[in-house]
């Protein structure tokens, strides 16, 4: 499934080895895997066409927030060092295509992992939550 994300027409990289990640999870949030994906084909209908950049982020999510919780896409928040909030997205551009997540009903306890996609000019550090 997740080959299928990085197959655009743009290209990748693998987030740098360093000794912080950029990308940190919160308490119930855990970061498996974080890519960078640039396309061309990410720009939908932007006149010159210029390359739109997202982080696609995999990430284990535990819901230790209540009895049930139905998660939102758009609940998932990279909030970066300097201040910017970032909502998820897993469709919308061609740089998402394939990204499919589960949204049915989690107990509490219950854990899954989702892959999200933040639109970002370039790579920063921050964290990302779930926002309930």
């Amino acid at each position: 499934m997740f080959a299928v994300v990085l197959l655009g027409s743009g290209c990748q990289e693998k987030n740098p080895e360093s000794p912080t990640p950029l990308v940190d999870g919160a308490p119930n949030l855990k970061v498996l895997d974080v890519r960078y994906v640039s396309s061309l084909g990410a720009a939908g209908g932007t006149a010159g066409g210029f390359a739109q950049n997202y982080g696609i982020v995999r990430v284990h999510f535990t819901n230790d927030l209540s009895d049930q919780l139905f998660p939102i896409i758009s609940h998932f928040v990279y909030a970066t060092i300097d201040g910017y909030r970032i909502p998820a997205a897993d469709s919308g551009s061609s740089a998402l295509v394939g990204i499919s997540n589960d949204y049915s009903a989690m107990k509490r306890g219950d854990s899954r992992d989702f892959t999200l996609g933040f639109r970002l000019t370039n790579p920063q550090p921050g964290q990302i939550v779930y926002e309930y």
